[in-house]
């Protein structure tokens, strides 16, 4: 199994782990970072009343990395199938400027997409 694969499988089980008391949500996004000493932590979009950047998966993660780590981000539709995951304007800055080296997300169950901030 290749490297994306794998740590999409994790973030995954990351996105489904969320809170399950938002039955409104259509989807759930979890995010596993891979630092450059081989850690991987999580985090997934946090339920909250108003759009707020910081409730987004990816800036909740990029406070636990490290410069030059990788990102994995998938989005769960409630069908269990794989949805765009591209991050948002807000945290591909918030990415860039904590020197993510790149981010990979799910389009669709079988094909991703990848952006590099170097």
């Amino acid at each position: 199994m290749n490297k994306v694969k794998r740590y999409f499988k994790d973030a995954q089980q990351v996105a489904l782990k969320g809170d399950t008391k938002d039955v409104q949500r259509h989807y759930r996004l979890g995010a596993v970072g891979v630092r450059r000493d081989g850690v991987a932590v999580s985090a997934s979009n946090v339920p909250c009343r108003q759009t707020h950047a910081r409730a987004h998966a990816e800036a909740r993660l990029v406070r636990k990395l490290d410069r030059g780590s990788e990102i994995y981000v998938v989005r769960i539709r409630r069908d269990g199938s794989l949805a765009n995951a591209r991050p948002c304007p807000n945290c591909q800055n918030t990415m860039r400027a904590h020197g993510v080296k790149s981010c990979y997300y799910s389009i669709s169950q079988n094909e991703w997409g990848c952006i590099n901030f170097r």
